[in-house]
């Protein structure tokens, strides 16, 4: 009995080699120009089938593949997703204070458009300062607005899980400017600055789009900060 047991596993052991033996793969080498092997090793390998392997080479940055051709090809896709100079971005960012008193005056004096109107009660509108924010995206942005207030965020291409209702990432081109942040800053007399948070939020955007953020206490007053966030430019995925 136990040497028929012993024959079985043999058996299953030697068909198990036969039947891996027979599973054609391929070998693809790729040169890694913007990330570096620990992060793209770290992609591929949950990719591999059973009878996957990579084989790094730090001199030359290269990474060889090899497994069955499908993949294959499904590593090909990623590297070439991410591998990849960074995308840039260009951010136009305005501050506004409204109010309902008399004009603020010349050369500070904005006249309001149809959009200001509609969505906050204010008669009047000044600048308060505006900066033109770019930097590569996953980075940080920061701008004084003014003299006394500051913005922050951090502008990155949105990621949309693969098990969402559309199946696969948003096919459009967004940015995406996480955690912004606007801040008054004031200066004591001895030159220390303290930093009051007045709004934080996310701001997604498409290209050549611009939004209007309320920062006061609420849209129904008559005295608000007003953001104005316009997209100028920002690389695509």
């Amino acid at each position: 009995m136990f040497r028929n047991f012993s024959i079985l596993v043999v058996a299953i052991l030697v068909a198990t080699v036969i039947a891996a033996a027979e599973v054609e793969t391929v070998s693809r080498v790729f040169r890694l120009r913007h990330i570096s092997l620990t992060e793209a090793s770290a992609v591929v390998q949950p990719m591999l089938s059973e009878v996957g392997s990579v084989t790094l080479q730090p001199g030359l940055s290269r990474m060889t593949v090899q497994d069955v051709p499908a993949v294959i090809s499904r590593v090909a896709a990623m590297i070439d997703q991410l591998d990849h100079v960074p995308g840039m971005y260009r951010v136009k960012v305005e501050l506004l204070e409204g109010g309902d008193k008399e004009p603020f005056g010349a050369p500070y004096q904005v006249d309001p458009d149809d959009r200001l109107r509609r969505m906050f009660k204010a008669e009047e509108y000044r600048r308060l300062g505006n900066s033109v924010i770019e930097g590569e995206l996953g980075s940080t942005g920061q701008a004084d607005l003014g003299t006394s207030f500051r913005v922050s965020f951090v502008a990155t291409i949105p990621e949309f899980s693969r098990s969402s209702p559309w199946g696969s990432p948003d096919p459009g081109d967004r940015i995406h400017l996480r955690g912004f942040i606007l801040e008054r800053i004031t200066t004591t007399g001895d030159g220390t600055q303290t930093a009051e948070e007045l709004l934080r939020t996310n701001v997604l955007l498409s290209p050549r789009q611009t939004v209007y953020i309320g920062a006061g206490n609420s849209e129904d007053t008559e005295d608000v900060l007003v953001l104005i966030v316009h997209a100028e430019d920002f690389g695509s995925r």
